[in-house]
């Protein structure tokens, strides 16, 4: 079974707009609210493409109600553990004239190590029915940097294949315990590992360095550009259908949950690219931060084709 960790869960709340001013007025022509949180998101899109997941992680006294009930909605009950202060709400503001996103997201109240301990008691009790576990977003105030890297540790003595999907030192100190695999997106690469050029070749090489240090595989998103997958032996490439995209959020979210569901199903790295590309386009043709169903999952795994990478590609 797959298990998902969200420390930082949270509501999104999009403002569409029609053409942003800065420092002026500016009027909402529609908005709408989402349930997030990364690892909310992984588990949200695998539960609406028939993938049994545990979700784990924090809420808060004020403001969780509705962010519980919904996710009962979806069919999914949030194993979480509750901790004083609100749930945060990130606001993202769309402009229809340019269809960029400018996104303003709150850090996340204060959390104890009281309510990390009992979070990992929670986790150590259902880790022999997890077969891959998801180790993503960011972290609220009082959680460590290494805190990542202490879970895959826990989860590597129980053999468990660990995702992470984090940025900054939060990816550094995770990849220390050398989780099974990682997905930066292309400005993590950048930034992270000093990737100078863009050049296909160059990123697929950064990728096997990493790997020379113990992660398995890589996945590297690259927006408009698609992603690429890479492990010891192999390298692929999937480059995006031809799409109206209606919003980014969560896309990054849906490859991982597409990639889950094909380690599950024990497939290649090849098949793991198809199917968090078919997920990530699943969700970027819905807006807001709705998220990929069965139908468009489905739909897309029929039109996405991967291409392997056996020579330098500009």
């Amino acid at each position: 079974m797959i298990g998902t960790i969200t420390l930082n869960p949270c509501v999104d709340k999009t403002l569409v707009i029609d053409e942003f001013t800065y420092g002026g007025m500016n009027r909402v022509i529609e908005k709408r609210k989402d349930i997030s949180g990364k690892g909310v998101n992984v588990s949200i899109v695998l539960t609406q493409i028939g993938v049994a997941v545990l979700t784990f992680g924090i809420y808060y006294k004020k403001g969780s109600e509705a962010f519980i009930n919904g996710l009962e909605e979806i069919g999914i009950k949030y194993k979480g553990i509750m901790a004083d202060g609100e749930l945060r709400e990130n606001i993202k503001v769309l402009d229809m004239n340019t269809n960029i996103t400018t996104e303003l997201n709150q850090k996340g109240d204060f959390i104890d190590n009281n309510i990390l301990n009992r979070l990992e008691d929670q986790l150590e009790q259902v880790m022999d029915d997890i077969d891959v576990l998801v180790i993503t977003g960011s972290v609220p105030q009082g959680v460590g940097l290494d805190y990542y890297r202490k879970l895959i540790e826990k989860a590597n003595a129980k053999k468990i294949k660990c995702i992470l999907d984090a940025e900054g030192e939060l990816l550094l100190e995770g990849m220390k315990a050398k989780p099974y695999l990682i997905k930066p997106n292309l400005y993590e690469f950048e930034t992270v590992f000093g990737l100078k050029t863009k050049t296909i070749e160059d990123m697929v090489e950064k990728c096997k360095e990493i790997i020379s240090k113990g992660i398995e595989v890589v996945c590297l998103s690259m927006g408009e550009r698609g992603a690429i997958i890479v492990d010891k032996n192999e390298a692929y490439i999937c480059e995006p259908t031809s799409i109206q995209v209606k919003s980014t959020q969560g896309a990054g979210d849906s490859l991982v949950a597409g990639i889950c569901c094909a380690i599950e199903k024990g497939l290649s790295i090849c098949e793991m690219l198809k199917y968090g590309v078919s997920a990530a386009q699943g969700s970027l043709i819905r807006e807001g931060t709705q998220l990929c169903t069965i139908e468009e999952f489905e739909r897309f795994k029929e039109i996405v084709t991967v291409e392997k990478i056996e020579q330098k590609r500009k």
